[in-house]
């Protein structure tokens, strides 16, 4: 199942390239008690989510139920989602 992106709209998020997107998840911290592999995993695809935005080609994976701080580092820091989110299992 494909997860449609929101279109590009560069100009409205301060994240512009991958390397910003990046330190954009790492600024995240991993959660007490949350398996460090299992934080790498979630940051790995947060990342495949920017680039696909940054390409504006849908995200061929699912994502379901993910740790709480995954949904923030997917979303702008102006708070806009780069996934459709009705798309997503288990986000609210």
């Amino acid at each position: 199942m494909s997860i449609p992106i929101h279109a590009p709209s560069l100009s409205s998020t301060s994240i512009s390239n991958l390397q910003t997107a990046r330190l954009w998840i790492d600024s995240f911290p991993r959660p007490i008690g949350f398996n460090p592999y299992a934080w790498n995993t979630t940051k790995r695809i947060a990342l495949e989510i920017w680039k696909c935005y940054f390409s504006n080609k849908a995200f061929d994976r699912t994502v379901n139920f993910m740790h709480p701080s995954f949904y923030n580092m997917i979303r702008t820091p102006e708070g806009h989602p780069l996934l459709v989110e009705k798309s997503i299992r288990g986000i609210h």
